[in-house]
């Protein structure tokens, strides 16, 4: 047969190829400008949601991972600049504790990890707004750096951080607060208009931090032998509390675990804030928090109950196979040895619940001035909205400290060593598991909590004051970060900049003259967008080819 050539490829010119490069160009810096943008996390201010450089350690008898900020640097720790290896010679070794069992341990020549890089997500107002909780790049307003950080107040709104917790009540109207004090003052904070802002579950989730996991108990043939004790003191008949991974309680009748808050407090301290001289200095006992643990009774008739002492209450959860009932009351006193309790929630178990031969997991949750119970992950009872009490500022600071703010104040009146900046000023938190019905055993036994924004004990913080108010307008917002205790945010940017104010810095004079001159907040316009994912994280340690940490590229909420 015979043969017909393939026509010819037509030949493409010069000029078209340049035109389509230019236009692959054109349009990637159109995606990058107004679409989405990369950018590298160069501090630890939101961690341990994003690290900024970083010192990475798995502890040696729980192999719980985990990362600490930078230590050494080249001169001082003011020029910002972290050696690229940490505790070498003729510095002295890096002492850390284990954040799951505050056991220490001693690292030298530990490589320093860079931080997260994070895609960012440009806002489009008018298509596409900020929202409370979202993690925001944005232009430092004095010195037009990029910063990143929680976006936590929005427009035409007051903020309050009170005890930890966010609260936001509508700005009133100028003329409606002619010759009044309606921003600040301790009737301020008496206003019910107030309102405690919850977080959604997958935000709250997000933010809670690991205070202890049965996970990590450490194994008799570890380092520390026999010695470990557990945060929990079981009572009962308990075996493998201090030993093992899972507990179990072989007897049916009453049971309990109690924390042991006068030996590992129930606090806000982070494990990435750990330095040569501990941990932090500022410690805040923590009331929001997630307790949980995975059950499987033996029999039918079990049941477990959460007790938490925080704020100035008792809160509960009972749990059995047929509902789920969470109440609260006032702390016992000497005039009122026993209060009564004060039912917010009865509702049906899910189906299977405690069911014997079955792995139930249980959560208990603390969180924003709400209770809630999670059945194997999902919400079954309480929650934002179910489980809701209703306290102001004033009422929150009565509770979380068993004093009035008129008497805090009375003492103390000053915003600067402020008596609401005293972790001592706060009641502790307690926690309790009890248990009974049947012989059971437990696994994944954990305790997390939420981010406490702290009042500075030793600074203004801007809004953690009755008599030092934000009030935002209808271009502004207000931030903070993560890391509460080590963040320099909206709650201490002060005025005056330099050598003369090294911890905040005013507006920079275009953005004072063009867009705003408050300080402590953030112009609408220099708002660039919400960071959604950590696309690269910090390179694994001991590689010759820098090799992305892959297990920790994860949406960012």
């Amino acid at each position: 047969m015979p043969t017909t050539a393939a026509p010819a490829s037509p030949a493409v010119s010069i000029k078209e190829t340049l035109t389509s490069v230019m236009i692959a160009f054109i349009m990637a810096f159109v995606f990058r400008g107004f679409v989405i943008e990369g950018f590298l996390i160069p501090t630890g201010s939101m961690a341990p949601t994003l690290l900024g450089k970083h010192m990475r350690f798995i502890g040696p008898d729980t192999g719980a991972d985990f990362a600490v900020g930078p230590w050494d640097y080249a001169d001082s720790p003011f020029n910002n600049v972290p050696l690229s290896v940490q505790g070498a010679m003729p510095r002295a070794a890096i002492t850390v504790a284990d954040p799951m069992t505050d056991i220490k341990f001693q690292e030298t020549d530990v490589p320093l990890s860079a931080g997260d890089r994070v895609f960012v997500l440009k806002y489009l107002m008018g298509l596409f707004e900020p929202a409370r909780w979202d993690v925001v790049v944005f232009k430092n307003p004095g010195t037009q750096e990029n910063y990143i950080k929680r976006l936590i107040g929005q427009p035409n709104e007051q903020i309050a951080l009170v005890a930890g917790d966010v609260f936001a009540r509508p700005v009133v109207r100028e003329e409606e607060r002619a010759g009044t004090e309606w921003e600040r003052g301790i009737q301020a904070w008496e206003d019910d208009a107030w309102r405690i802002q919850r977080k959604p579950e997958r935000v709250q989730r997000a933010m809670f931090q690991t205070l202890f996991d049965s996970l990590y108990t450490p194994p008799t043939a570890s380092s520390l032998g026999s010695t470990y004790r557990s945060p929990w003191r079981g009572e009962g008949s308990w075996t493998g509390v201090d030993t093992e991974t899972t507990y179990r309680q072989d007897s049916p009748a009453p049971s309990s675990l109690t924390w042991r808050d006068t030996e590992r407090p129930i606090d806000d301290a982070v494990a990435y804030n750990q330095n040569r001289r501990g941990v932090q200095e500022t410690r805040f006992p923590a009331p929001d928090i997630a307790t949980g643990l995975s059950i499987e009774p033996d029999t039918d008739g079990a049941t477990a109950a959460a007790l938490l002492e925080a704020i100035g209450h008792e809160f509960r959860a009972r749990i059995s196979q047929s509902e789920i009932v969470l109440d609260m009351r006032p702390l016992p006193s000497s005039d009122r040895p026993e209060p009564a309790w004060t039912e917010l929630v009865r509702a049906p178990a899910p189906r299977r619940t405690l069911e014997p031969g079955r792995v139930t997991r249980v959560e208990f949750w603390h969180t924003d001035q709400a209770l809630s119970v999670y059945i194997d992950g999902k919400l079954a009872a309480g929650g934002r909205e179910d489980g809701a009490y209703r306290l102001t500022p004033a009422q929150r600071i009565h509770a979380a400290t068993g004093r009035t703010l008129q008497s805090l104040l009375a003492q103390k009146p000053a915003i600067t060593h402020s008596i609401l900046g005293e972790p001592d000023t706060y009641l502790k938190t307690r926690l309790r598991w009890s248990f009974e019905g049947a012989a059971f055993t437990l696994q994944r036994v954990t305790l997390k909590r939420d981010i406490y924004y702290q009042h500075n004990e030793r600074r203004a913080t801007r809004g953690a004051h009755p008599n030092y108010p934000v009030v935002l307008n209808d271009n502004q917002y207000f931030m903070c970060g993560d890391n509460s205790p080590s963040s320099l945010d909206s709650r201490l940017w002060a005025f005056g900049s330099g050598s003369a104010n090294p911890w905040g810095t005013a507006p920079d004079p275009w953005i004072s003259d063009q867009l705003d001159n408050t300080v402590g907040v953030v112009h609408r316009d220099l708002l660039i967008g919400k960071a959604f994912v950590v696309y690269f994280p910090a390179p694994l340690k001991d590689t010759v080819i820098p090799i992305p940490d892959l297990g920790r590229v994860r949406w960012i909420w």
